[in-house]
């Protein structure tokens, strides 16, 4: 319970930095990418050998991430590279999928409105994790 908050609350502050900047704090990912080891360390849930797999699906946002020139961009990688720390890589790739839908639907809307602007994509990855939260 108190990784999927340490979760929401990393989303919550990235999502408002997101929106307001189209940026995210490497030094925020980063306090809160050692807290969640920290917190997965001291409370007994931490073995090595699942490590790689909390940190897949931010891994393969990262190679997308450079494989399309930053059509989705690090800070979404790394974003949900933290969050697998936090809720496992699994529940991760799950959020990040339902916010990627999301994501598309609103863009979609909004090339149908002939809007052309960048999309933040943390606060539909936070959305994204409150569906999968309200259905587990």
């Amino acid at each position: 319970m108190v990784s999927y908050c340490g979760g929401l609350l990393t989303l919550a502050v990235l999502a408002a930095e997101d929106i307001r900047k189209k940026e995210l704090s490497v030094s925020r990912l980063v306090l809160s990418g050692a807290s969640a080891l920290l917190y997965l360390v001291f409370s007994g849930e931490f073995t090595l050998g699942e490590l790689p797999g909390r940190i897949f699906p931010g891994a393969v946002l990262l190679l997308l991430a450079w494989l399309t020139g930053e059509g989705i961009g690090y800070g979404d990688g790394m974003t949900v590279l933290v969050l697998g720390l936090w809720t496992g890589g699994w529940f991760a790739a799950c959020a990040a999928g339902t916010g990627i839908m999301l994501a598309g639907t609103f863009g979609g809307i909004c090339l149908l409105r002939n809007r052309r602007e960048l999309i933040p994509f943390v606060p539909f990855l936070l959305l994204g994790m409150e569906v999968m939260l309200f259905y587990a």
